[in-house]
């Protein structure tokens, strides 16, 4: 495990709470309109019991893409957390990739985002926040996190998702349709 050696605020002495077994989320794969489902596991490190959340964040960047902040794709169950010294716990990511969503990278500007030295190029974070004593003092750790979605491999896959997007209308339309269809052979029926 990656021990948290770093806070994203904080005063004082650094002070890990937890650790945690994965740096970045990086390059995950799907295709539109699926979710994609990881796990995270934190351990207590520190002596005494710690609390802490999770939340997602978008470092903007000038001129970036709207690819780049999947923040609204993810969400961590749980979000709020509270450890015992030793104790390990599982939480799930979920990135629920939307169907309208084009093929290619979307949450970092490169594949190798999660590499080291390649800070520049992450866009999208799973922020984990630490209580660190009294107040409201944290250590953090941000994980890079990014998709890699996958072109469908059905060509059929973009018409079913704007079926399924539209089903009402679309049903709606037809009864307008056959409604106005027997109305019309009525009226020839009558002359």
């Amino acid at each position: 495990m990656v021990s948290l050696l770093f806070g994203l605020l904080f005063i004082g002495p650094m002070v890990s709470a937890t650790s945690v077994d994965q740096m970045a989320l990086t390059n995950l794969e799907g295709y539109p309109g699926k979710t994609i489902k990881q796990e995270i596991s934190l351990e207590g490190t520190d002596a005494e019991e710690k609390s802490g959340f999770w939340y997602t964040r978008y470092k903007e960047v000038e001129n970036d893409s709207e690819r780049m902040d999947i923040s609204s794709w993810i969400t961590i169950e749980p979000t709020d957390y509270t450890i015992k010294p030793g104790e390990t716990k599982v939480f799930t990511v979920e990135v629920k990739i939307p169907g309208n969503a084009g093929p290619g990278l979307w949450g970092a500007t490169s594949e190798e985002a999660a590499q080291e030295g390649h800070a520049n190029e992450r866009r999208t974070y799973i922020v984990f926040k630490d209580a660190m004593g009294e107040g409201n003092v944290y250590s953090g750790l941000l994980l890079p996190i990014s998709v890699n979605v996958l072109p469908s491999p059905n060509p059929l896959v973009p018409v079913l998702n704007f079926i399924q997007q539209n089903i009402m209308i679309i049903v709606l339309s037809f009864v307008i349709i056959i409604l106005l269809t027997m109305l019309s052979l009525k009226k020839r029926r009558g002359r």
